[in-house]
């Protein structure tokens, strides 16, 4: 019986899947055998990538998505006139900080330090701890938003004295944006920082890795090309002023 092009397909994947258990198998024993610790398997692991050529695909660059600044401002508008005063401090906070989705959830009252306009990120991505900034003059919006709940052990919480999930986040946003008439996710704000602060704050790459948590500083190169210079951006239109096309 003649396999469809589908069925092929699966049957193949099916027997690439069985062949990586086979061979993991294998390593498995001949690690366990040698008693070769992490170190040890990092070291062996890159031995073989380099001894057998192995490189990775290379990954196509995608631009991340900002809000335009009439976008931007046609967000908030809508988030102010809902006359909610958490969701206003938790989304302005979003974009301040820069701040993952799961981050702003986890953000709790002991963490936030007023005085000197920093929170402590508590095991963020890759487990790591770090303190991002907001500006001084929002501490005291949420110095008033702190003294309302003086019992709550999150930053912000549910009416049921719980912290906010992730997926409640992002149906809190897309409602705004569907209000506002724009297409924004909770990571759209920390695109949005990160292209604002790329642009206007002089800021060395290696400080905005330090603020936003990149793993590596070579992933805030792409913000280079959403936050086009000003002064670049009007020699351009100078330039081509006098092509008199």
């Amino acid at each position: 019986m003649k396999l469809s092009k589908t069925e092929n397909q699966s049957s193949c994947v099916s027997q690439n899947a069985i062949a990586k258990s086979k061979i993991i198998a294998q390593i498995a024993k001949i690690v366990r055998r040698h008693g070769l610790d992490y170190e040890d398997w990092r070291y062996v692991t890159k031995a073989v990538r380099q001894k057998c050529e192995l490189t990775p695909k290379k990954k196509g660059r995608k631009l991340p998505k900002v809000l335009t600044q009439d976008e931007f401002k046609r967000f908030y508008e809508v988030v102010d006139r809902a006359s909610d005063v958490q969701h206003s401090l938790m989304l302005r906070l979003l974009f301040q900080t820069a701040v993952r989705n799961s981050e702003l959830c986890g953000i709790q009252v002991a963490d936030v330090d007023l005085a000197n306009s920093k929170i402590r990120i508590n095991d963020g991505k890759g487990s790591k701890d770090r303190y991002v900034l907001f500006g001084k003059s929002f501490a005291t919006a949420l110095r008033t938003h702190m003294a309302a709940h003086p019992s709550n052990r999150w930053l912000f919480q549910t009416r049921r004295n719980s912290k906010y999930t992730t997926r409640r986040l992002q149906q809190i946003v897309k409602q705004y944006a569907i209000e506002a008439g724009v297409t924004a996710t909770p990571h759209t704000f920390r695109h949005q920082a990160i292209t604002w602060l790329t642009r206007h704050s002089g800021m060395a790459d290696a400080e905005l890795q330090i603020l936003t948590g990149h793993a590596r500083r070579e992933t805030l190169s792409v913000y280079q090309h959403v936050a086009l210079d000003e002064e670049l951006e009007a020699k351009y239109q100078e330039a081509m002023k006098k092509t008199d096309l």
